[in-house]
């Protein structure tokens, strides 16, 4: 009971809240009972260790980790971002096409285109005589070849480039090797890359022997486990009645 200088009287109330828990509170909690912890003795730890009496306990529970759990980026992804970014400024001349040829009349089309040049109407056809005739020095022979792997989309081997002398003789190859289908069996990445024929070799003494398909070499077998099944059979029922016959 209160009294005032009015004399009016009036009733004290006391308010208690709730405690609050934050971070600090929890972290505190945490030093409190890790200090809690009795500290052993250094000798106590290693007389332990050398009587085997302590030993490592090993988890094998794995974590589960998702996305979230990692901060920052991956230093692969990184990497190749800004690899990206350089190469993106790079001005990379594509001369070469990526359309092949694949017709002799295409293929015709751009002999004559290479060996024109900048010449309007020079040759105008692949049948002229002038195909036939070597080139005059090494400078036109390169414009011309870089100019028809350009627009074929086909590189020349520097073998070929070396050997053919020719627009004809360069006609001829890419009709071989390239209209016809042969380049396009030559894959880099398998064992047989090179496809050879009987062909490909004149002489006698040599014999191209064409890989066997899987499907063949499967059915072969086959037919093969078959034989040798109904020969164990035969022989088993031979020697079963011969074992009659001496009963």
């Amino acid at each position: 009971m209160l009294r005032t200088s009015n004399f009016v009287t009036a009733n004290r109330s006391l308010h208690v809240s709730a405690r609050r828990s934050d971070f600090m509170s929890w972290f505190k909690r945490k030093q409190d009972s890790e200090s809690k912890k009795t500290v052993r003795d250094t000798k106590e730890v290693i007389a332990d260790i050398e009587s085997g009496e302590s030993k490592t306990k090993s988890s094998n529970s794995k974590l589960k980790l998702s996305e979230d759990s990692f901060i920052g980026e991956e230093a692969n992804a990184v990497h190749k971002a800004k690899l990206t970014a350089l190469v993106a400024q790079v001005p990379f001349n594509n001369w070469l096409s990526s359309k092949k040829v694949t017709t002799a009349e295409a293929l015709d089309q751009a002999i004559l285109q290479a060996l024109n040049g900048n010449k309007s109407g020079a040759v105008t056809s692949v049948t002229d005589d002038s195909l036939a005739v070597p080139f005059s020095d090494l400078i036109t022979k390169f414009h011309f070849t870089k100019a028809l792997q350009a627009s074929t989309g086909v590189l020349v081997p520097d073998y070929q480039l070396t050997r053919l002398k020719t627009p004809l003789e360069f006609r001829s190859f890419y009709l071989k090797e390239v209209v016809s289908g042969k380049l396009a069996k030559y894959k880099d990445a398998e064992p047989n890359a090179i496809d050879l024929d009987n062909s490909s070799h004149a002489a006698d003494t040599v014999h191209v022997v064409k890989p066997v398909a899987p499907k063949d070499q499967r059915k072969k077998l086959s037919n093969i486990l078959s034989e040798v099944e109904a020969l164990e059979r035969q022989s088993a029922k031979e020697a079963l009645e011969s074992a009659r016959q001496v009963v």
